[in-house]
C-alpha cells in the first residue's frame, strides 16, 4: 500500500512550512573525515570477499570517500587464527550467516589489508575473546600489526560480551554468573598478551550492546589502556512481532519518534574520562534487519539523521553492519547470480552524509509541524552544506531558509526514490551508484538566494543538500 499512498498524498497534499536559520559564523565541532563507516562479520575473512582485485567493493568504498573498516561482530568470537598452514577459503556464492567454527590463516589477513590499503580507508580489526585464548589472540593481533599497522585504528578484543553468559532466552559462551569482574580479567588477560608482543598495540573495546551498565566500569579501568571505547546501537528489533512494541520494526516507526537507545549515556561515559566514542556496530534493526524496512528507501533517510546525531553529541564515526547479504540489513550486497557487489538504499545515507559533513557543524534552527530537521556544516573551502531531511511520510515541506547574507548562490543535490519502500530506483544527485561501484552527480538544480534567502520544497521521505557559497 505505500507506493500508491505514496504518490497520491504527494499529488494531494500542500506543502508544509518550514524555517531552517543557519548560523554560519558560529562554528561548532570538527567532524572526523573518517566518520563514515562499515562493519561485517569476521567471517568474511574466509570468503573470497576481501582481496586487492575486488575492484567494484573496492569503488563502493573509495566512492564514500575516507571511512573506517571494523571486521569482527559475532563471527569474531568463533573464528580462529593459524600461521600454520593456509585453511581452504569458501566463495561468496555461498555467503550467508553461520555460526560453526571457522579458522583463517595469514593469507586472509594478507588479503584484507591490501584490500584496505586500496581503499584508503582506516581498519578496526577484531580478535577473538570468546575462546579465551590470549595466547592466539595476541599470535593474530602481532601478524594483524605487521601487515596491516598503517591501516589499524585498533584492535578490538571480542564482541558484545555482555551477551556472552547463558540466560533464559540465550545459549550463551559462559555461565549464566559470569559478568563483568571474568569479563575485566579475560580483556587483561588478551591485552596483556597483545602488548606483550606490541606494546604500542592500539586497542579498544568494550563493543557492548544496549542495556547494560558495563561502559563506566569498562572506561574506569581501560581508559589509558584503550584508544577508542566502542558500543552497538539497533533501534529496532526484527523479530519483535507486536506492532504495538516499541521496538517493532516498521518504515513508521524508523523514521517516526527516535528510540531512547543509550548509545549517547555510552558516549559520555569515554567522553567523561577523555576517551574517544564510535558506534561500532550498528543498523536499523537488530536480527539481520526486516524486508520492505531495512533494505528500503526508509533505511537510508534514518541513517543520514543518525550519523549526524552522533556527530552532533562528539562521536567519532559510526559503522553500519552488514555482511553483503542481499534483502537484509546491508549497505553493499552481492548479487550471487551476477557475482557483484552493488549499492542497497542504506549505501545513499551514507554517500549523502559523506558528501554533507564536510567541515564543522555550524549552529542552526529549525521550526515545521511535520517530520522534517535539517543540520549545517561549513568547510574549510566556506561553503554552507545543509542537510534538509524530510521523514514525514505524508507531508511535503516548503522550508524557508535564511542562511546568511554572505550566501550569494549554490546548488541542490537530492536523494529520492520511487516510494519511502522502494529497494531500488533510489538516486542521488540525479544519478545512481554505477556497476562499477563509482557515482558521477548528474543534476544542476540552482540555489537562487536573495540577501542569503530562499524556499526549497521536498516530496514527503526525501532528502535534499545544499551547497551554498
Amino acid at each position: 500500500m505505500l507506493p500508491l499512498l505514496f504518490a497520491a498524498t504527494l499529488a494531494a497534499a500542500s506543502p508544509t512550512p518550514a524555517t531552517v536559520t543557519v548560523h554560519a559564523d558560529q562554528p561548532g565541532l570538527l567532524l572526523p573525515t573518517d566518520f563514515v563507516g562499515l562493519s561485517t562479520e569476521k567471517k568474511l575473512l574466509t570468503r573470497d570477499c576481501f582481496h586487492p582485485k575486488n575492484q567494484t567493493l573496492i569503488n563502493l568504498c573509495r566512492t564514500l570517500g575516507p571511512g573506517v573498516l571494523r571486521i569482527g561482530a559475532n563471527n569474531v568470537d568463533s573464528t580462529f587464527f593459524t600461521r600454520d598452514g593456509q585453511p581452504p577459503r569458501e566463495s561468496m556464492k555461498d555467503n550467508r550467516y553461520v555460526v560453526d567454527p571457522r579458522t583463517i590463516g595469514t593469507a586472509s589477513v594478507d588479503e584484507f589489508f591490501a584490500f584496505a590499503r586500496a581503499t584508503g580507508w582506516k581498519v578496526i580489526y577484531g580478535v577473538n575473546l570468546g575462546a579465551n585464548n590470549p595466547a592466539m589472540a595476541a599470535a593474530e593481533a602481532d601478524y594483524a600489526l605487521q601487515v596491516g599497522a598503517k591501516e589499524i585504528l585498533a584492535i578490538e578484543i571480542g564482541n558484545e560480551p555482555n551477551l556472552y553468559p547463558k540466560g533464559p532466552k540465550r545459549e550463551g559462551i559462559r555461565p549464566g554468573n559470569w559478568g563483568y569482574p571474568q569479563y575485566k580479567a579475560e580483556f587483561t588477560a588478551t591485552a596483556d598478551a597483545i602488548v606483550a608482543k606490541r606494546p604500542q598495540a592500539p586497542l579498544t573495546g568494550p563493543a557492548l550492546t544496549k542495556s547494560t551498565k558495563w561502559m563506566p566500569l569498562f572506561m574506569a579501568d581501560f581508559k589509558t589502556r584503550v584508544v577508542l571505547a566502542t558500543s552497538h546501537v539497533y533501534p529496532l528489533s526484527a523479530p519483535e512481532t507486536d506492532p504495538l512494541a516499541q521496538r517493532f520494526t516498521s518504515i513508521e516507526k524508523l523514521l517516526g519518534e527516535k528510540y531512547p537507545d543509550d548509545w549517547a549515556i555510552k558516549l559520555a561515559d569515554a567522553q567523561a574520562v577523555g576517551v574517544p566514542y564510535r558506534v561500532g556496530e550498528c543498523n536499523t534493526a537488530s536480527g539481520g534487519g526486516k524486508r520492505g524496512v531495512s533494505n528500503a528507501f526508509a533505511s537510508a533517510l534514518w541513517s543520514i539523521d543518525f550519523l549526524f546525531d552522533v556527530a552532533t553529541r562528539g562521536g567519532q564515526g559510526v559503522n553500519l553492519h552488514g555482511s553483503f547479504t542481499a534483502n537484509n540489513y546491508s549497505p553493499i550486497v552481492y548479487d550471487k547470480q551476477a557475482e557483484t557487489y552493488g549499492a542497497a538504499p542504506l549505501y545513499y545515507g551514507l554517500l549523502f552524509f559523506s558528501q554533507a559533513a564536510q567541515g564543522r557543524l555550524v549552529a542552526s534552527e529549525t521550526k515545521c509541524a511535520a517530520n522534517f530537521v535539517a543540520h549545517a556544516v561549513r568547510g574549510s573551502d566556506g561553503k554552507l552544506r545543509v542537510t534538509l531531511l524530510n521523514k514525514d511520510l505524508a507531508q511535503p515541506v516548503a522550508a524557508q531558509l535564511d542562511l546568511g547574507a554572505a550566501f550569494k548562490a549554490g546548488q541542490v543535490l537530492r536523494l529520492t526514490a520511487p516510494s519511502v519502500d522502494a529497494t531500488a530506483g533510489v538516486t542521488f544527485a540525479g544519478a545512481a551508484v554505477n556497476a562499477e561501484g563509482k557515482w558521477t552527480p548528474q543534476t544542476n538544480e540552482p540555489l537562487t538566494l536573495t540577501a542569503g534567502k530562499a524556499t526549497v520544497t521536498l516530496p514527503p521521505a526525501s532528502a535534499a543538500l545544499l551547497i551554498a557559497e
